[in-house]
């Protein structure tokens, strides 16, 4: 059992029905480890100029770097600093927010603080480098 109550999959490189988000940046190394260390995904890919990255809930993040992408198939360019966040913003729901928010705070990130809105729910804010804006957000079903 994981902390999330339920079984263990390993998750492999097979895509399925499920929803895969694209980012284009130059940090793939330093995106890569705030998804996997603060927001548990795991590396399923790692090649010249690209991480796959899947979450437990089938999803994927692709981080894609054009400058150091060797097979060609890069069809977008980097967006200009802190402008990524134009009509766009990831949603990760979380079972504990808990300690998330440090993990990112940590890496240099600078995060809102944890609101809680009349729903119920927990969340804050961060952005990326570019300015891709994340919300990390405790659903009010996972509240205690």
């Amino acid at each position: 059992m994981t902390d999330t109550q339920s079984a263990y999959i390993p998750l492999e490189k097979q895509e399925r029905e499920m929803v895969q988000i694209e980012i284009y940046t130059e940090y793939l190394d330093e995106y890569s480890d705030l998804f996997i260390s603060a927001l548990k995904f795991e590396l399923i890919e790692n090649k010249s100029g690209w991480r796959q990255l899947r979450h437990p809930a089938y999803f994927d993040i692709m981080l894609f770097c054009p400058a150091k992408n060797q097979s060609g198939d890069s069809h977008s360019v980097l967006p200009v600093a802190d402008e990524g966040e134009r009509g766009i913003e990831i949603v990760i729901f979380v079972r504990e927010l808990t300690g998330i928010r440090d993990k990112i705070i940590f890496r240099g990130f600078e995060c809102s603080e944890t609101r809680y809105p009349d729903w119920g729910s927990a969340e804050f804010f961060f952005k990326l480098k570019e300015g891709y804006l994340i919300r990390v957000k405790q659903p009010r079903e996972f509240r205690s």
